[in-house]
């Protein structure tokens, strides 16, 4: 590990306790290479099991570290916000800042640009909104700094282009009913290059307490049941959008990729309405466009 956190200036009294902050931190942003275990930081700074898993807890629950299901630590996103600040610059931002304005212009509605925290996580890092209109903070499902664990069937775009194996995995963490569809949705997502969000949690949400209501009409009820089924139906598949069908889009993400072509992040647009099939292809277009201009 290397030793950033060096010796304390004469005459200045030490404080422990922020002194082993600072040497976990710079362990795990130091090695931030390698998935690391708590073990693995007792081990690299030889502190007390007890203090290490007292201060990645404290530091979890900030957002400065990140633990995960395979009980590994890693950077978490409240920490690379604030390193940004502090650097005055971040690349990714900065490419696509001028794409996200155009998309904006071209539809009249929020887009916004999420970026790849590790492997299972994304944040959302950048709005940008028309103007004269105030980007939403009521809608959690998309806050700036809001960390999306990338769990089936949500953040397609993200996945569609890995590798099989990557692919797969992924799907199998889903209910099994929903695994033909993931598999069939992720070919049509590679195929015309963005991903399709037809309902949010907070539509399910009210749908499935309509449902609940023991005062609806059956005939009522079974109007809901089918809307559900129709509203949760994960993204569209090529035969379901056709240019005259009536559709609905609440988000649509388009990847971004790096030299190697990993998907690094993604622009979403968010029309949150229905339109014509032609309507969404014409806006799933300039929204892969805008990814484009940022992967280049």
């Amino acid at each position: 590990m290397s030793q950033t956190v060096g010796r304390q200036p004469p005459g200045r009294q030490p404080s422990p306790p922020t002194r082993r902050v600072a040497v976990v931190m710079d362990c795990v942003v130091t090695l931030a290479g390698h998935p690391l275990t708590l073990a693995d930081i007792v081990r690299e700074t030889a502190l007390p099991r007890a203090t290490v898993h007292a201060i990645v807890s404290e530091l979890a629950e900030l957002g400065w570290l990140r633990r995960h299901d395979d009980l590994t630590v890693s950077v978490g996103p409240a920490f690379l916000a604030t390193a940004r600040a502090a650097i005055g610059s971040d690349p990714l931002v900065d490419a696509a800042r001028p794409a996200l304005e155009q998309l904006v212009a071209e539809t009249d509605a929020v887009a916004f640009l999420a970026r790849r925290v590790d492997e299972n996580t994304i944040t959302v890092v950048e709005y940008c909104t028309p103007r004269g209109r105030q980007a939403p903070t009521t809608d959690g499902w998309a806050e700036p700094g809001r960390t999306v664990r990338l769990h089936p069937p949500i953040c397609r775009e993200f996945v569609a282009w890995s590798d099989a194996a990557v692919r797969d995995a992924w799907i199998n963490r889903a209910p099994r009913s929903d695994r033909r569809r993931l598999h069939a949705v992720l070919t049509e997502v590679r195929h015309r290059g963005y991903s399709v969000e037809r309902i949010t949690d907070d539509h399910r949400s009210v749908i499935d307490a309509l449902t609940g209501l023991d005062t609806v009409p059956g005939a009522l009820r079974d109007q809901v049941r089918t809307l559900l089924g129709e509203l949760s139906t994960i993204d569209y598949l090529a035969p379901e959008l056709t240019d005259d069908a009536e559709v609905g889009a609440v988000t649509i993400g388009a990847p971004i990729t790096d030299d190697d072509g990993r998907v690094i992040g993604s622009v979403i647009a968010c029309p949150h309405t229905t339109m014509l099939g032609r309507e969404l292809k014409e806006w799933g277009e300039k929204t892969a466009r805008a990814a484009r201009r940022v992967s280049v």
